[in-house]
């Protein structure tokens, strides 16, 4: 009886993190949040793991996190990735017709097809992986994955129902470009000491840091299903962890790059883009091990 109580309560707990992870996550969202009790690690937790989040720095909004109780460690978490998120990090689009104002493409988590559980929740999956890794090519676990992944997949010690298709969950994205030649801008202050630091506790910033050019990307036009749009056939998520391929189906938009200095490019279209769901895919990352448990991108529509 206390087995199977056991495992209730695991099940329910994975459902109930799983499906948090799923709404977006807004700077009222934080105050609620400290409003029910939750901790600043906890909250820290949710923020990192969700699949959309909009969260904007004021003077204010500080004003408020210490009326409803935060400490230090989650005020100073904020201000960190609302420079990232809303500051010029990361992918923007750049010819808005906005008065000159660009717009931040916010990036996406992706997620199981089937089950919609995020990635972010299963990085107990990806340690099997490594372990997978290791058992195959007797190497230590750190080499072990690598020799697994030589010719660009991942031996998968489970069954073919197992596997995942990597998907966005919604038929569209929030950043809808309203031009078929966009430009978009790549900022990666690599040189910045103050930007994108490596931190035990934030993988985004970690993976950011990596990223050294454009080049590094794939602009992959998705499928729409419903409710969520499928990355490509060639990318999954199974036991041994996330696995891609160059597969034939998927379509891959080609793009110029313009090195404007060591930290900005600027990316643009030889020809208009057909309508449809884009993202920016970092196609290195499968040599990652922090990017295979956090699996992202920055998509975009274009109408």
């Amino acid at each position: 009886m206390k087995k199977i109580l056991l495992i209730f309560c695991m099940t329910l707990a994975t459902f109930v993190v799983a499906n948090a992870q799923n709404d977006e996550i807004t700077n009222a969202t934080i105050l609620e949040l400290l409003g029910e009790g939750f901790s600043s690690q906890e909250i820290i937790g949710m923020i990192e793991t969700s699949s959309t989040r909009t969260i904007n720095y004021s003077i204010d909004f500080m004003r408020k996190l210490k009326a409803a109780g935060a400490d230090a460690t989650l005020t100073t978490f904020i201000q960190k990735i609302a420079k990232a998120d809303n500051g010029y990090e990361g992918v923007l689009w750049w010819n808005t017709g906005n008065n000159g104002k660009p717009q931040k493409i916010y990036r996406s988590q992706f997620e199981k097809e089937q089950k919609g559980f995020s990635l972010g929740t299963l990085a107990l999956a990806a340690v099997t992986g490594v372990a997978v890794g290791s058992a195959i090519s007797g190497d230590a676990p750190s080499s072990g994955v690598g020799a697994a992944l030589g010719a660009g997949t991942v031996l998968l010690a489970s069954s073919g129902k197992d596997i995942e298709k990597l998907c966005i969950m919604g038929a569209k994205s929030k950043n809808v470009v309203r031009t078929k030649q966009p430009i978009f801008r790549f900022y990666l202050p690599k040189h910045d000491p103050t930007s994108f630091q490596k931190e035990a506790d934030n993988w985004y910033y970690g993976i950011m840091n990596e990223i050294q050019s454009p080049n590094e990307f794939q602009i992959v036009k998705m499928k729409t299903k419903k409710n969520r749009r499928v990355f490509t056939d060639g990318a999954s998520w199974g036991v041994a962890g996330f696995s891609s391929s160059n597969s034939k189906g998927r379509v891959v938009v080609d793009f110029a790059i313009n090195e404007i200095n060591n930290n900005t490019f600027e990316i643009t279209f030889n020809q208009p883009l057909e309508p449809g769901e884009y993202v920016f895919f970092w196609k290195n990352g499968l040599a990652n091990e922090t990017f295979k448990q956090h699996v992202f991108g920055f998509d975009f529509c274009i109408e």
